[in-house]
Protein backbone atom coordinates (compact mmCIF):
# COMPACT_ATOMS: atom_id res chain seq x y z
CA UNK A 1 0.00 0.00 0.00
CA UNK A 2 2.82 2.43 1.17
CA UNK A 3 4.53 1.66 -2.41
CA UNK A 4 1.47 2.03 -4.72
CA UNK A 5 1.31 5.78 -2.83
CA UNK A 6 4.51 6.68 -3.19
CA UNK A 7 4.25 5.76 -6.84
CA UNK A 8 1.33 7.89 -7.11
CA UNK A 9 2.86 10.94 -5.68
CA UNK A 10 5.79 10.41 -7.83
CA UNK A 11 3.16 10.30 -11.01
CA UNK A 12 1.85 13.24 -10.08
CA UNK A 13 4.64 14.83 -9.44
CA UNK A 14 6.19 13.93 -12.85
CA UNK A 15 2.65 15.04 -14.10
CA UNK A 16 3.03 18.74 -12.52
CA UNK A 17 6.24 19.22 -13.47
CA UNK A 18 5.81 18.57 -17.59
CA UNK A 19 2.44 20.70 -17.07
CA UNK A 20 5.15 23.79 -16.32
CA UNK A 21 8.25 23.33 -18.90
CA UNK A 22 7.89 27.06 -19.18
CA UNK A 23 8.53 28.03 -15.65
CA UNK A 24 12.17 27.98 -15.98
CA UNK A 25 11.88 28.70 -19.58
CA UNK A 26 13.57 32.19 -21.06
CA UNK A 27 13.90 33.60 -25.09
CA UNK A 28 16.41 35.69 -26.23
CA UNK A 29 15.02 38.19 -29.32
CA UNK A 30 17.51 39.47 -31.39
CA UNK A 31 16.39 42.14 -33.79
CA UNK A 32 18.92 42.35 -37.25
CA UNK A 33 17.86 45.91 -39.24
CA UNK A 34 19.77 47.22 -41.82
CA UNK A 35 21.36 43.77 -43.27
CA UNK A 36 19.25 41.34 -43.43
CA UNK A 37 15.33 42.82 -40.91
CA UNK A 38 14.99 39.86 -39.54
CA UNK A 39 14.20 38.51 -35.76
CA UNK A 40 16.33 35.52 -34.81
CA UNK A 41 14.83 33.81 -31.31
CA UNK A 42 16.79 31.64 -29.17
CA UNK A 43 14.86 29.63 -26.51
CA UNK A 44 16.74 28.33 -23.46
CA UNK A 45 15.10 26.04 -20.67
CA UNK A 46 12.81 22.72 -20.47
CA UNK A 47 11.85 20.72 -23.78
CA UNK A 48 8.28 20.91 -23.94
CA UNK A 49 5.68 22.66 -26.10
CA UNK A 50 5.06 25.99 -25.95
CA UNK A 51 1.79 28.10 -27.36
CA UNK A 52 2.73 30.89 -29.47
CA UNK A 53 1.04 33.01 -31.47
CA UNK A 54 -2.17 31.05 -32.22
CA UNK A 55 -0.26 27.83 -32.72
CA UNK A 56 1.90 26.14 -30.89
CA UNK A 57 6.02 25.32 -30.52
CA UNK A 58 7.79 21.78 -29.68
CA UNK A 59 11.13 23.03 -28.09
CA UNK A 60 13.43 20.38 -27.90
CA UNK A 61 17.01 19.22 -26.11
CA UNK A 62 19.88 17.89 -28.79
CA UNK A 63 23.17 17.81 -28.40
CA UNK A 64 25.58 20.57 -29.31
CA UNK A 65 26.93 18.72 -32.95
CA UNK A 66 23.56 17.94 -33.81
CA UNK A 67 23.30 18.18 -37.83
CA UNK A 68 20.32 20.43 -37.03
CA UNK A 69 22.01 23.17 -35.27
CA UNK A 70 23.93 24.10 -38.40
CA UNK A 71 23.11 28.15 -39.73
CA UNK A 72 24.92 30.82 -39.92
CA UNK A 73 24.25 31.72 -35.76
CA UNK A 74 24.68 28.39 -34.20
CA UNK A 75 24.46 28.34 -30.48
CA UNK A 76 24.99 25.26 -28.38
CA UNK A 77 23.14 25.71 -25.26
CA UNK A 78 19.66 26.55 -27.04
CA UNK A 79 16.69 24.37 -27.44
CA UNK A 80 15.80 23.26 -31.33
CA UNK A 81 12.55 24.66 -32.18
CA UNK A 82 10.23 22.86 -34.65
CA UNK A 83 13.36 21.17 -35.33
CA UNK A 84 15.38 24.38 -35.92
CA UNK A 85 18.34 26.08 -34.14
CA UNK A 86 16.29 29.19 -33.46
CA UNK A 87 13.00 30.69 -34.58
CA UNK A 88 13.52 33.43 -37.47
CA UNK A 89 11.19 35.87 -38.81
CA UNK A 90 11.33 38.84 -40.97
CA UNK A 91 11.07 42.23 -39.88
CA UNK A 92 9.63 45.25 -41.82
CA UNK A 93 12.66 47.75 -42.33
CA UNK A 94 13.25 50.80 -40.42
CA UNK A 95 11.91 53.83 -41.92
CA UNK A 96 15.90 55.41 -41.80
CA UNK A 97 19.13 54.28 -40.34
CA UNK A 98 19.41 54.96 -36.87
CA UNK A 99 23.10 56.21 -37.43
CA UNK A 100 25.60 55.67 -40.01
CA UNK A 101 29.43 55.31 -40.17
CA UNK A 102 31.83 56.63 -43.09
CA UNK A 103 35.53 56.55 -43.43
CA UNK A 104 37.71 59.39 -43.40
CA UNK A 105 40.50 59.58 -45.78
CA UNK A 106 44.21 59.75 -44.64
CA UNK A 107 43.26 58.42 -41.06
CA UNK A 108 41.31 56.40 -38.85
CA UNK A 109 38.79 58.42 -37.28
CA UNK A 110 35.50 58.02 -38.59
CA UNK A 111 32.64 60.41 -39.34
CA UNK A 112 29.43 59.43 -37.14
CA UNK A 113 25.63 60.58 -37.93
CA UNK A 114 22.92 59.78 -35.20
CA UNK A 115 19.34 60.61 -36.44
CA UNK A 116 17.51 58.94 -33.42
CA UNK A 117 18.56 58.16 -29.51
CA UNK A 118 20.91 55.04 -29.55
CA UNK A 119 23.10 52.64 -27.54
CA UNK A 120 27.04 51.62 -28.50
CA UNK A 121 28.22 52.36 -31.76
CA UNK A 122 30.68 49.37 -32.60
CA UNK A 123 32.63 48.93 -35.62
CA UNK A 124 34.74 46.20 -37.09
CA UNK A 125 37.75 47.21 -39.50
CA UNK A 126 38.40 43.41 -40.62
CA UNK A 127 40.71 43.16 -37.56
CA UNK A 128 39.52 44.28 -34.22
CA UNK A 129 36.75 45.49 -32.72
CA UNK A 130 36.38 49.37 -31.89
CA UNK A 131 33.57 51.54 -29.89
CA UNK A 132 33.03 54.73 -31.83
CA UNK A 133 30.53 55.93 -29.16
CA UNK A 134 29.02 54.44 -26.36
CA UNK A 135 25.38 56.05 -26.57
CA UNK A 136 23.74 58.69 -29.52
CA UNK A 137 21.96 61.46 -29.40
CA UNK A 138 19.63 63.14 -32.36
CA UNK A 139 21.07 65.47 -34.93
CA UNK A 140 24.36 64.96 -34.40
CA UNK A 141 27.23 64.50 -37.06
CA UNK A 142 31.22 63.95 -35.81
CA UNK A 143 34.20 63.19 -36.41
CA UNK A 144 35.11 60.09 -33.65
CA UNK A 145 38.19 58.76 -33.15
CA UNK A 146 37.12 54.60 -32.33
CA UNK A 147 38.37 53.00 -29.28
CA UNK A 148 39.08 49.58 -28.89
CA UNK A 149 37.19 47.31 -27.70
CA UNK A 150 37.57 44.08 -25.71
CA UNK A 151 35.84 40.44 -26.03
CA UNK A 152 34.14 41.19 -29.14
CA UNK A 153 30.20 42.12 -28.81
CA UNK A 154 30.02 40.95 -25.26
CA UNK A 155 28.24 43.53 -22.97
CA UNK A 156 26.28 44.54 -26.29
CA UNK A 157 22.60 45.30 -25.38
CA UNK A 158 20.77 41.62 -23.93
CA UNK A 159 22.86 39.56 -25.28
CA UNK A 160 24.61 36.38 -23.52
CA UNK A 161 28.12 35.89 -23.76
CA UNK A 162 27.37 33.18 -26.39
CA UNK A 163 25.09 34.72 -28.37
CA UNK A 164 27.45 37.76 -28.59
CA UNK A 165 30.10 35.00 -30.01
CA UNK A 166 27.91 33.47 -32.84
CA UNK A 167 26.59 36.78 -33.91
CA UNK A 168 30.46 37.92 -34.20
CA UNK A 169 31.65 35.00 -36.16
CA UNK A 170 28.37 35.25 -38.27
CA UNK A 171 29.23 39.09 -38.92
CA UNK A 172 33.22 38.78 -38.90
CA UNK A 173 32.57 36.57 -41.87
CA UNK A 174 31.53 38.99 -44.54
CA UNK A 175 34.26 41.44 -43.30
CA UNK A 176 34.00 45.35 -41.75
CA UNK A 177 30.88 46.06 -40.55
CA UNK A 178 29.16 49.13 -38.02
CA UNK A 179 26.65 47.80 -35.45
CA UNK A 180 23.90 50.51 -33.75
CA UNK A 181 22.82 49.47 -30.11
CA UNK A 182 18.92 50.37 -30.43
CA UNK A 183 16.73 51.45 -27.58
CA UNK A 184 14.53 48.98 -25.84
CA UNK A 185 11.95 51.65 -26.77
CA UNK A 186 12.54 51.65 -30.55
CA UNK A 187 11.98 47.69 -30.99
CA UNK A 188 8.74 45.91 -32.20
CA UNK A 189 6.37 43.83 -29.48
CA UNK A 190 6.90 40.80 -29.56
CA UNK A 191 5.57 39.00 -26.37
CA UNK A 192 5.74 35.09 -25.76
CA UNK A 193 3.52 33.92 -22.90
CA UNK A 194 4.64 31.34 -20.17
CA UNK A 195 8.33 32.57 -19.89
CA UNK A 196 10.66 33.29 -16.63
CA UNK A 197 12.56 35.80 -18.49
CA UNK A 198 12.50 37.56 -22.05
CA UNK A 199 15.22 39.69 -23.37
CA UNK A 200 15.37 41.86 -26.08
CA UNK A 201 18.52 43.01 -28.11
CA UNK A 202 17.90 45.64 -31.23
CA UNK A 203 21.23 46.11 -33.61
CA UNK A 204 21.19 47.84 -37.07
CA UNK A 205 23.85 46.88 -39.41
CA UNK A 206 25.94 48.72 -41.65
CA UNK A 207 27.33 46.62 -43.84
CA UNK A 208 28.95 48.88 -46.43
CA UNK A 209 30.94 51.65 -45.28
CA UNK A 210 31.45 54.41 -47.59
CA UNK A 211 34.61 57.28 -47.42
CA UNK A 212 33.12 60.55 -46.58
CA UNK A 213 36.42 62.90 -48.82
CA UNK A 214 34.26 65.85 -47.68
CA UNK A 215 35.21 64.87 -43.95
CA UNK A 216 39.17 65.27 -44.29
CA UNK A 217 40.28 68.12 -42.39
CA UNK A 218 44.53 68.22 -42.99
CA UNK A 219 46.24 68.13 -40.15
CA UNK A 220 47.25 71.43 -38.45
CA UNK A 221 50.71 73.01 -39.62
CA UNK A 222 52.24 74.08 -37.19
CA UNK A 223 54.17 77.71 -37.00
CA UNK A 224 56.92 78.82 -35.08
CA UNK A 225 55.97 81.41 -31.98
CA UNK A 226 56.71 82.48 -28.68
CA UNK A 227 55.02 84.69 -25.73
CA UNK A 228 56.86 88.42 -26.24
CA UNK A 229 55.24 89.28 -22.07
CA UNK A 230 52.60 88.60 -20.35
CA UNK A 231 51.20 90.30 -16.74
CA UNK A 232 48.18 90.96 -14.70
CA UNK A 233 47.69 94.63 -15.09
CA UNK A 234 45.62 95.99 -18.34
CA UNK A 235 44.23 99.39 -16.83
CA UNK A 236 40.92 99.95 -18.36
CA UNK A 237 40.31 96.80 -20.12
CA UNK A 238 37.15 94.95 -18.19
CA UNK A 239 36.10 92.51 -20.12
CA UNK A 240 37.59 90.08 -22.23
CA UNK A 241 39.74 91.38 -25.63
CA UNK A 242 41.33 90.44 -28.53
CA UNK A 243 43.17 92.46 -30.84
CA UNK A 244 45.85 91.99 -33.36
CA UNK A 245 48.82 94.44 -33.74
CA UNK A 246 49.17 95.91 -37.01
CA UNK A 247 51.72 98.68 -36.86
CA UNK A 248 53.86 100.20 -34.07
CA UNK A 249 51.62 102.59 -33.34
CA UNK A 250 49.28 100.13 -32.21
CA UNK A 251 52.15 98.03 -30.38
CA UNK A 252 53.52 101.32 -28.78
CA UNK A 253 50.12 102.02 -27.15
CA UNK A 254 49.35 98.57 -26.63
CA UNK A 255 52.84 98.37 -24.35
CA UNK A 256 51.79 101.43 -22.84
CA UNK A 257 48.57 100.74 -21.43
CA UNK A 258 50.09 97.00 -20.37
CA UNK A 259 52.48 98.86 -18.52
CA UNK A 260 50.97 101.67 -16.92
CA UNK A 261 51.23 100.86 -13.17
CA UNK A 262 54.99 100.83 -13.80
CA UNK A 263 57.66 103.41 -13.07
CA UNK A 264 60.09 102.33 -15.64
CA UNK A 265 58.26 100.02 -18.07
CA UNK A 266 60.33 97.78 -20.40
CA UNK A 267 61.39 98.91 -23.43
CA UNK A 268 58.75 98.29 -26.27
CA UNK A 269 59.73 95.09 -28.29
CA UNK A 270 60.70 95.15 -31.96
CA UNK A 271 58.33 93.40 -34.44
CA UNK A 272 58.37 92.95 -38.49
CA UNK A 273 54.86 93.30 -39.34
CA UNK A 274 55.49 92.30 -42.75
CA UNK A 275 56.66 89.19 -41.31
CA UNK A 276 55.09 89.12 -37.78
CA UNK A 277 51.71 88.70 -36.74
CA UNK A 278 51.36 89.93 -33.09
CA UNK A 279 48.28 88.65 -31.17
CA UNK A 280 46.91 90.52 -27.85
CA UNK A 281 44.79 88.42 -25.49
CA UNK A 282 43.42 90.13 -22.65
CA UNK A 283 41.31 88.10 -19.31
CA UNK A 284 39.23 90.76 -18.29
CA UNK A 285 38.87 92.60 -15.17
CA UNK A 286 38.92 89.78 -12.22
CA UNK A 287 38.28 89.92 -8.32
CA UNK A 288 41.76 88.69 -6.67
CA UNK A 289 45.34 87.69 -8.01
CA UNK A 290 45.56 84.24 -8.92
CA UNK A 291 44.70 84.98 -12.99
CA UNK A 292 46.26 84.26 -15.92
CA UNK A 293 46.76 83.87 -19.72
CA UNK A 294 48.58 81.36 -20.72
CA UNK A 295 49.55 80.59 -24.29
CA UNK A 296 49.84 77.12 -25.29
CA UNK A 297 49.57 76.54 -28.71
CA UNK A 298 49.55 78.14 -32.08
CA UNK A 299 48.58 76.06 -35.60
CA UNK A 300 47.22 77.05 -38.74
CA UNK A 301 44.37 75.13 -39.70
CA UNK A 302 42.43 75.34 -43.15
CA UNK A 303 44.36 78.45 -44.15
CA UNK A 304 43.37 79.69 -40.51
CA UNK A 305 45.81 81.34 -37.81
CA UNK A 306 44.29 79.44 -34.07
CA UNK A 307 45.47 80.43 -30.46
CA UNK A 308 44.87 77.57 -28.36
CA UNK A 309 44.87 79.36 -24.89
CA UNK A 310 44.71 78.57 -20.62
CA UNK A 311 42.74 80.82 -18.88
CA UNK A 312 44.10 80.40 -15.60
CA UNK A 313 41.85 81.08 -12.31
CA UNK A 314 42.76 80.23 -8.71
CA UNK A 315 42.15 77.13 -7.44
CA UNK A 316 39.89 77.28 -3.91
CA UNK A 317 42.19 77.79 -0.69
CA UNK A 318 44.46 79.20 -3.32
CA UNK A 319 46.59 82.61 -1.19
CA UNK A 320 45.90 85.24 -3.66
CA UNK A 321 46.57 89.08 -3.80
CA UNK A 322 43.36 90.86 -3.12
CA UNK A 323 43.29 93.50 -5.67
CA UNK A 324 41.30 93.84 -8.89
CA UNK A 325 43.95 92.27 -11.69
CA UNK A 326 43.77 92.25 -15.54
CA UNK A 327 45.74 89.99 -16.97
CA UNK A 328 47.28 89.68 -20.39
CA UNK A 329 49.50 88.36 -22.50
CA UNK A 330 51.47 88.81 -26.00
CA UNK A 331 52.19 86.62 -28.60
CA UNK A 332 54.32 86.50 -31.67
CA UNK A 333 53.99 84.27 -34.77
CA UNK A 334 56.33 83.93 -36.95
CA UNK A 335 54.52 84.56 -40.11
CA UNK A 336 52.00 87.68 -41.00
CA UNK A 337 49.17 88.32 -43.31
CA UNK A 338 46.79 86.91 -41.03
CA UNK A 339 43.08 88.99 -41.26
CA UNK A 340 41.65 87.21 -37.93
CA UNK A 341 43.58 85.27 -35.39
CA UNK A 342 40.50 82.37 -33.96
CA UNK A 343 41.29 81.84 -29.82
CA UNK A 344 40.47 78.64 -28.29
CA UNK A 345 40.39 77.45 -24.60
CA UNK A 346 43.77 75.24 -24.97
CA UNK A 347 41.90 72.69 -22.53
CA UNK A 348 38.65 71.91 -24.59
CA UNK A 349 39.02 73.52 -27.79
CA UNK A 350 36.08 75.43 -27.30
CA UNK A 351 36.18 78.41 -29.79
CA UNK A 352 36.32 81.62 -27.13
CA UNK A 353 36.84 84.62 -29.27
CA UNK A 354 38.10 86.22 -32.43
CA UNK A 355 41.47 88.92 -33.40
CA UNK A 356 40.85 91.24 -35.97
CA UNK A 357 42.92 93.46 -37.89
CA UNK A 358 42.75 96.95 -37.26
CA UNK A 359 44.99 99.47 -39.69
Amino acid sequence: MRARTLLCLTAVATLLTACQPGASRTASDVFLFGDQDRRLTFFYGGPGELAYQGGTLTLEEAPADDERRAGDVTLRSTLLVDGRPYLSAPLEPLAEPPATVARIPLTTDMQLTVRQDVGEVVYFDGSGYLTLVPDGSPGVTQRVVPRPRLSRLRGLGQLTNEEADALAAAFEARGPFVLVELEPSALPPHPIDGLAEHRRTGLYVQADIPTDDEAYRPPPQQVVWEVVASGTQAPGVQAARYEIITNRQQLVSFWTRVHAVQLEPPPVPDADFARETLIAIFQGQKPTGGYAVEPRRVAIEQGELYVDVEFVEPAAGDIVTQALTSPWALVRVLRGGFPVAWIRDADGGRLVGVARRTE
